[in-house]
């Protein structure tokens, strides 16, 4: 996983381009809570694009006409400061599994997310679209009582950790400004063997 060092790149994948970050539109009950989530994966950032694409239309936020080579892949410079306060998942282990669930899931874990709210970044393993099943039945005990060892175990051996990339979730006013917009790249220009 890469960490959050001064002048890295991060991606964001969209159906637009997002020059201008507001809070007010993130939603509520992913992976680390509201907040605007990044990756150093260009890949990543790149593959999400479609289904972001898709699920706008479906919420009736897009036209039904609107093409998927129009999304927008957006890219970022980090700024380090001092007084930013970030804490970083060291794999998908029990804390990760637990926090994820906590935000995904108001019942489950909560003295995680009173422990973990004044941070102002938030990065770890990202739990992206293909591993939303096995999340969900952790989550509805499918495989046992979340947080229990066996439901714990089994869910994050099915997860495959290692095959898991990064996000980075900015969560405060404060940690937006660590942001420098760099530019935005058209979906249908970087892969237009896809149309």
């Amino acid at each position: 996983m890469q960490c959050l060092t001064d002048g890295v790149l991060l991606y964001h994948g969209s159906y637009t381009e997002i020059s201008a970050i507001d809070l007010s539109f993130s939603r509520s009950f992913l992976d680390f809570g509201r907040g605007f989530y990044l990756t150093s994966s260009y890949e990543q950032a790149l593959d999400y694009i479609p289904s972001a694409v898709k699920k706008n239309i479906r919420r009736r936020k897009l036209p039904s006409d609107f093409r998927i080579e129009d999304g927008r892949l957006s890219v970022y410079r980090f700024h380090a400061t001092p007084d930013l306060a970030i804490h970083s998942f060291n794999g998908a282990n029990l804390e990760w599994l637990h926090f994820i669930a906590a935000n995904r899931d108001s019942s489950l874990f909560q003295e995680l997310l009173s422990q973990f709210q004044h941070w102002d970044v938030i990065s770890g393993k990202v739990a992206d679209d293909s591993t939303a099943a096995t999340l969900n039945s952790y989550i509805t005990g499918e495989y046992g009582e979340p947080g229990s060892e066996r439901a714990d175990s089994f869910t994050i051996e099915q997860l495959l950790p290692e095959r898991l990339t990064d996000q980075f979730c900015f969560r405060t006013i404060k940690s937006l400004g660590s942001l420098e917009f760099v530019r935005s790249e058209r979906y249908g220009d970087l892969r237009p063997d896809d149309f």
